[in-house]
């Protein structure tokens, strides 16, 4: 998240909006936001099972049940041209990842 936060003009520039989602509370996501300066939307309280059903997204249930990772890249017409899934604390877009793969699908056009 903070990568994303920290080249959000870049993002912009490219024209990429960002989002994120989360099963945490709601004050605990809007705290989380306010500390890193997030400067796009952040969602709270997600079903995660919901979330797994429509994306492929893989659940951790446990002690506590959350989301792992999961980015997609989704085109102006609504297409996912790129989709990272993760399932520990490695495997996640960058923000540059994201820039180049957006250049690149720009130039093609």
């Amino acid at each position: 998240m903070v990568d994303f936060a920290v080249h959000g003009l870049p993002l912009k520039g490219i024209g990429v909006k960002v989002a994120a989602a989360s099963v945490d509370p709601v004050a605990s996501v809007a705290a989380l936001k306010a500390g890193l300066h997030v400067g796009y939307p952040m969602y709270a309280e997600v079903d995660p099972h919901a979330v797994s059903a429509a994306t492929g997204a893989f659940v951790h249930d446990g002690d506590t049940t959350y989301l792992h990772a999961t980015a997609f890249l989704v085109d102006p017409e609504g297409r996912v041209v790129n989709a990272v899934y993760s399932t520990g604390p490695i495997g996640r877009f960058t923000a540059s990842e994201v820039i180049r793969k957006v250049i690149f699908e720009q130039q093609k056009r």
